[in-house]
């Protein structure tokens, strides 16, 4: 039996780009799927904090004391706008945490 599956990628338009000298299709830099989140988020209840000394740079550890899991630190960072918590996840910093 032949299964035919379509890619959920297959949703969104991507972006045609280059990341070190090697092409590839970005999805999270499309228009739709800025969009998409977007729409998403901005329906989402949050709870606010202020980012520990002790979590600074830490996304996951951040998910694994709201959420149980550090499997989550992704959706901080995009409840955030955060591109590189390295740089943008400072201590202090005042964060929206998704009720979910």
């Amino acid at each position: 039996m032949i299964s035919s599956r379509t890619s959920r990628y297959l949703s969104f338009n991507s972006v045609r780009t280059t990341h070190r000298g090697k092409p590839f299709l970005d999805l999270v830099n499309s228009k739709q799927w800025k969009e998409f989140i977007s729409e998403r988020l901005d329906s989402m209840e949050y709870n606010v904090a202020t980012v520990p000394a002790s979590m600074e740079f830490r996304p996951d550890i951040i998910a694994n004391s709201a959420y149980g899991t550090v499997s989550l630190w992704w959706l901080v960072c995009l409840a955030n706008s955060i591109i590189d918590p390295n740089k943008e996840l400072v201590a202090g910093k005042i964060i929206k945490i998704p009720i979910i």
